[in-house]
């Protein structure tokens, strides 16, 4: 039997959940690098998504010195079999592409830059085909400094995660907002008691039908400990921002959850450090009902070691038995924990991925755990099957197949579908089939 990719990767974590879990069966795999396209203006990939038989790139043109500040970004659909050009759109308005979504046959993309008002475009997946161009209405107690993630609603609306300006300091702060079909603001929610120095990262929220299950941090001092939270936001505004819907236990410094939702679940990972050796980490992952926010299963296990400490973003996945993958990143993108494995059944493991752990977990394809990483200017990318039990060290990660896409401009992101495992530099994107 052929290895087969099946599935397709619509949002910044795979799905509308974030379960960054690709359909695939990989039997006696043949990788090779199918095609490499690189965007004929000479500038920057943005974003990637793969929907129906085309990969999606928006891509934003160089600077041009004679006109700095109106540069325009351009969206390409590539035929995911040969890496061709199957259409492009330029946009109309000169800013970059923050947020690209697909649902329902409509690319979504969201554009802005800083001080720059938020433009929403609607365009057709196999021909970009314009269908709309929208102007987000902005609040006045709260500006919107950047978009850092972005869902689409099955009724036509889209949820959006803001780096957003507050209060009279000016301060950044993390800000959620609903934008109904005709650009208009339904809610902007800002995380008052979370501002910190500097713009936030994106976090790992999760869309359920027209709802979004959004991470809040944890508190932690040696007289005070919160533990981390989901709230549980909907287009109405009527559930309270800051009153949990879904709670962890683990407490502890730097304590983060990250969330997915798939079959009617809305699955979380925990971590924290651990106050007196901030080397070591513990993690924590339960799975709650999307309905009835009972808790179906709960686990956490011994501390692991953390290089050099736990990272403000991490990698989850969710693989077709249910396990839960977690790994912790460094502001560099590289690894600073293992590959940390959560089952419903209680039992919790850690694995280092390739030698020294410098894999990077990027999806679970099918059974196989994708990952990839740098070396060098280059980009390796590999199957590991994690499923084999050690004589003595327990579970191992075995890698079962790699390929070399060479230099693709670096800031690798790894995507896959539509018979392929794509992935994305800075300069360039190929593809690789198995």
């Amino acid at each position: 039997m052929a290895s087969v990719i099946l599935g397709e990767w619509t949002h910044r974590r795979g799905d509308p959940g974030g379960a960054r879990a690709v359909p695939a069966e990989i039997d006696r795999p043949r990788p090779r690098v199918a095609w490499t396209w690189r965007p004929e203006h000479g500038g920057r990939v943005d974003q990637v998504r793969v929907a129906a038989q085309n990969v999606l790139v928006a891509t934003m043109m160089p600077r041009d010195a004679a006109a700095p500040g109106w540069e325009h970004a351009v969206v390409y659909a590539l035929d995911a079999r040969t890496g061709s050009e199957v259409a492009r759109r330029v946009l109309p308005d000169p800013v970059p592409v923050a947020a690209m979504v697909v649902q329902a046959g409509v690319v979504h993309v969201v554009a802005t830059r800083k001080g720059e008002p938020i433009f929403w475009y609607g365009l057709s997946v196999a021909e970009l085909t314009p269908s709309h161009r929208r102007v987000v209405g902005i609040e006045a107690h709260a500006r919107p400094d950047d978009v850092l993630d972005a869902w689409a609603s099955p009724d036509g609306g889209l949820w959006l995660e803001l780096d957003a300006i507050a209060g009279a300091d000016g301060r950044h702060t993390l800000a959620h907002a609903f934008v109904d079909s005709n650009g208009a603001l339904a809610i902007f929610d800002c995380e008052q008691a979370s501002a910190v120095e500097g713009a936030p990262l994106a976090r790992d929220a999760c869309a359920g039908g027209s709802e979004l299950f959004a991470p809040v941090p944890g508190h932690w001092t040696p007289d005070d400990a919160v533990p981390p939270a989901l709230s549980r936001l909907s287009p109405s505004g009527s559930e309270e921002r800051h009153a949990p819907w879904a709670s962890a236990m683990l407490v502890g410094p730097r304590a983060q959850v990250h969330a997915l939702g798939t079959d009617g679940l809305v699955c979380v990972v925990a971590a924290a450090e651990d106050p007196e050796r901030p080397e070591r980490a513990s993690l924590e992952a339960f799975a709650v009902d999307r309905a009835t926010a009972a808790v179906r299963w709960r686990t956490q296990g011994e501390p692991f070691a953390v290089k050099p400490r736990l990272g403000e973003v991490a990698r989850v996945a969710r693989r077709p038995s249910g396990e839960l993958l977690f790994q912790s990143l460094g502001p560099d993108g590289t690894p600073c924990t293992p590959l940390v494995c959560a089952r419903p059944n209680g039992r919790l493991d850690a694995i280092t991925l390739g030698m020294r752990g410098r894999y990077v977990l990027d999806a679970a394809l099918g059974d196989t755990v994708l990952a990839h990483r740098e070396r060098d200017g280059r980009v390796e990318v590999g199957g590991f099957a994690i499923d084999r039990q050690g004589r003595l060290l327990g579970r191992r990660a075995a890698l079962q197949w790699t390929a070399d896409t060479g230099d693709l401009g670096g800031g690798t992101t790894v995507y896959a579908g539509a018979g392929a495992v794509v992935v994305r530099g800075t300069r360039a994107v190929c593809a690789v089939t198995l």
